[in-house]
């Protein structure tokens, strides 16, 4: 039988390459892109390489360091406040629309779907880390409003580096099924400050913890 057709176009394939590498941490937090590395890996010339890094650029995962060459971002104390803020105000808000919606049942049900791969002990990171995002970003496309849903896809990239500076240890075990589907069963209630509490609860816990990971990790590198 012949191997599935790849569907995805080269630069599709190279974007995803590079987002895995990242992901990963085979290419750390605020290390430099090694195009001519990366495109004889791939087998492909630097102008597909860099249209490939173009998607990641607006994704967020890396940024222009001024000297025409791509890093992986790095995430400050202040990125995860601000971004825990704004994600908190996003997500209770589609946590009540959703449970003020006609449709509550059907979403609740769809939400929960969403995380059931969370229940497998042996799912790899990148799986986890793609699961966890697309719950959130579930949530906020069932409240129904696309300006908030816009809102929260500008912070994908900042939500990724914080999971991924963390590190596959310490992140994957904050991607669990049972700390998620508490958000859906307070949705399921029909109490909307109660969904939106759930939500609340579970930004400001996770905010102090990837606080604690970024304290942690500066405290490592001002002693070595």
């Amino acid at each position: 039988m012949a191997p599935a057709f790849d569907k995805r176009s080269l630069r599709q394939r190279c974007t995803q390459y590079v987002r895995e590498r990242i992901i990963t941490g085979a290419i750390a937090p605020g290390e430099h892109l090694k195009e001519m590395n990366l495109s004889e890996e791939l087998g492909v010339s630097r102008g597909t390489l860099r249209e490939a890094l173009r998607s990641l650029e607006i994704e967020g995962l890396i940024v222009d360091d001024g000297k025409r060459h791509m890093r992986v971002r790095e995430v400050t104390s202040q990125d995860i406040l601000d971004c825990f803020e704004v994600r908190t105000v996003l997500e209770a808000t589609a946590a009540r629309r959703i449970v003020h919606s006609n449709h509550r049942r059907h979403m609740v049900q769809d939400l929960r779907r969403t995380l059931e791969p969370l229940k497998d002990p042996s799912l790899e990171f990148a799986m986890q880390l793609q699961v966890d995002l697309r719950f959130h970003e579930l949530l906020c496309e069932h409240a129904g409003n696309p300006t908030l849903l816009a809102a929260w896809r500008n912070l994908i990239g900042q939500i990724e580096m914080m999971i991924i500076a963390a590190g596959p240890d310490k992140a994957s075990g904050r991607m669990r099924f049972a700390e998620h589907v508490e958000i859906v069963e307070a949705i399921e209630s029909g109490d909307d400050r109660k969904a939106a509490q759930a939500l609340e609860d579970h930004m400001n816990d996770f905010c102090g913890r990837y606080l604690s990971d970024f304290a942690t990790t500066s405290a490592e590198h001002v002693a070595s």
